[in-house]
């Protein structure tokens, strides 16, 4: 009788973990070494590698964003770079902003309208996963993750950019802009008398291609991942460097909104338990 209630209470365990990795089945070895561990109060792996996700996708990401913030209230980096970027004889950006040309269609136009249809076919897909011969690898939990990521990412950084009133480096009075100097964020979220209040910080432009940070964490594959990750890195820099280079943005407005994407997609990957669900 005592093996019997032994054995009911370690089948019972054992369901009970694989519930709580939302139907992934474990290797029997693996799951004897779970009923284990369980039972001796150790961590498992799959308690481990929750840890190591919310470090790599949740701590990480904001401790970089409060040493961006702080460094950036003492250190003048964001001056240093856009100087860089600036002809201090012809008195211009080394490019001029311009929707209609070639530049602003490639770096700012397109990149929108791409983005747009994306949202839009991933839409499509959580409606309905298979059409004709086509059906998607990824199940609908991930298809929301990836389009929420696309909503969410953006629509945090257009609050924070109406909330700082961060001036664009072409509007201050060092770039020859109008008479306004330049301040850090924290300097610039008071309203200061006889000013516009502006709505430099974080990059909105970069933060769009930011916003593909969803992909580098619904693939099953490693290699997977690591292509999606790449996507975002590379989209979200060349719009960004696209925005600085134009006078629109400073280096750390692009840095931010790179953080906060990877901080928000990290959110959601642990609230939709990515780590486990297929």
């Amino acid at each position: 009788m005592t093996t019997t209630m032994t054995m009911t209470t370690m089948m019972t365990m054992i369901n009970s973990v694989r519930d709580k990795s939302m139907g992934c089945d474990l290797p029997t070895q693996e799951k004897l070494q779970v009923v284990a561990d369980l039972g001796e109060n150790k961590e498992t792996p799959r308690q481990r590698q929750w840890q190591g996700t919310s470090f790599s996708s949740v701590l990480l990401p904001l401790g970089l964003l409060l040493l961006v913030l702080a460094v950036g209230e003492w250190i003048p980096f964001d001056l240093w770079v856009q100087d860089c970027f600036y002809d201090w004889d012809a008195k211009k950006w080394l490019i001029t902003f311009d929707k209609h040309s070639a530049l602003g269609l490639t770096f700012y136009v397109i990149p929108k309208i791409l983005l747009g249809i994306f949202a839009g076919v991933l839409l499509l897909l959580i409606i309905r996963q298979k059409w004709g011969r086509f059906t998607c690898s990824w199940n609908r939990l991930r298809l929301v993750y990836v389009l929420l990521c696309l909503v969410l990412i953006p629509s945090l950084v257009s609050v924070l950019k109406a909330q700082t009133g961060v001036a664009y480096p072409r509007k201050i009075d060092r770039y020859g802009g109008s008479n306004i100097p330049y301040r850090t964020v924290l300097q610039s979220i008071p309203h200061h008398a006889g000013e516009k209040r502006y709505k430099g910080w974080p990059a909105g432009h970069a933060s769009g291609g930011f916003a593909l940070f969803g992909l580098a964490y619904v693939p099953l594959s490693r290699s997977g991942r690591r292509f999606g990750l790449m996507i975002a890195l590379v989209v979200g820099s060349l719009m960004g460097t696209y925005q600085m280079l134009a006078g629109n943005h400073y280096l750390s407005h692009t840095i931010v909104s790179l953080l906060l994407a990877w901080l928000v997609a990290g959110l959601l990957a642990i609230f939709f338990r990515l780590d486990s669900s297929r």
